[in-house]
């Protein structure tokens, strides 16, 4: 089952970025070259920033992976900067993209199929500034 799951970051997203608020969505593909659809029945992964522990996106509904197919899913994440940026100074330079920091997914997610299932190891780094993700 390991096997026959992918996933990736198709998109990653800064929305809005303040003094009070840092909020964005990232959305995933998930995908499976099984010929019998996979299904994800949890989905959790705890946020960092620089490495520190921020928050987490937790999400027990079901999404279909259909058999040789793939399904995209959109997580909306929202973090205190106050909790981990030191000053005003950084906050612009994190805005005007001068400075880089990088936000860290790392969970899991339930996947089952018929009667095997199994828990999937998902982490992935982004970085602020260029707004592109790597798989860990």
């Amino acid at each position: 089952l390991l096997k026959q799951f992918d996933y990736k970051v198709l998109d990653f997203t800064l929305d809005t970025i303040d003094l009070k608020t840092i909020k964005g969505i990232i959305k995933f593909r998930f995908s499976s070259i099984a010929d019998i659809e996979l299904t994800i029945s949890e989905f959790y992964m705890d946020l960092y920033v620089n490495g520190e522990r921020v928050g987490y996106i937790q999400d027990v509904n079901t999404f279909i992976i259909p058999a040789n197919g793939y399904t995209d899913i959109s997580f909306s994440y929202t973090l205190n900067p106050q909790y981990i940026i030191k000053n005003a100074i950084d906050i612009i330079a994190f805005t005007t993209r001068q400075k880089d920091a990088i936000i860290g997914f790392d969970g899991y997610a339930k996947v089952k199929s018929g009667f095997i299932s199994a828990t999937i190891p998902i982490k992935s780094d982004c970085s602020i500034k260029n707004l592109e993700c790597t798989m860990g």
